[in-house]
């Protein structure tokens, strides 16, 4: 009997807080939120330009004794090719990834043509690189951040400044909002090895 007692009090105790939290989920208003995810615009690479700045990496750019000491983690890319002269070819900015490409100021950065010859190798270079509309010797400016500061990279002579550090402060106070943001963190870009 007193077993017989123990399962009833059981029983009416399940059934009581069984109807106590369907109560309770009853009382509850479905809430309707709507989250958009935006997923950063990006040009995709196709693999023959990875093919062919990886190549330059190795063969161009790296000697013999930097690829025996570089470690293989360190062997990494990010890519983002772009018209900056209105050619209708992509020009292509090579972010070098790892410890062996950056420092305390900031990383190492190239700048190929589209035959994946060099134009320019950014040192100390942080953060992302905005590509202005605006022109001036028939290529577009680039904006970065530098110690601070906005620097506006002007293209003359073959070539971009090399070392933002050292370029005087621009007179824009901030990049344009029509700019091209390269390398910003938001973007989702793929890394490559080499």
């Amino acid at each position: 009997m007193r077993k017989v007692s123990i399962a009833i009090v059981a029983l009416l105790a399940v059934a009581f807080v069984s109807c106590k939290e369907k109560k309770k989920i009853q009382e509850i208003e479905p809430v309707e939120e709507v989250i958009e995810f935006y997923e950063p615009k990006t040009e995709t690479i196709a693999s023959e330009v990875v093919l062919g700045v990886s190549n330059y990496i190795k063969n161009s750019f790296l000697t013999e004794a930097d690829l025996k000491v570089i470690p293989s983690l360190d062997r990494q890319f990010k890519l983002y090719a772009t018209d900056l002269n209105g050619d209708g070819k992509n020009e292509i900015f090579v972010s070098l990834v790892g410890s062996y490409f950056c420092g305390s100021g900031g990383c190492t950065m190239l700048l190929l043509d589209s035959n994946y010859k060099l134009i320019t190798k950014f040192t100390v270079m942080q953060g992302s690189i905005f590509v202005e509309p605006k022109t001036e010797n028939d290529w577009k400016v680039l904006m970065v951040k530098s110690e601070g500061e906005w620097k506006s990279l002007v293209y003359a002579d073959g070539t971009y400044p090399s070392n933002p550090s050292v370029v005087e402060k621009s007179k824009q106070d901030s990049p344009s909002g029509h700019a091209v943001v390269i390398f910003d963190e938001a973007q989702k870009l793929d890394i490559y090895e080499f």
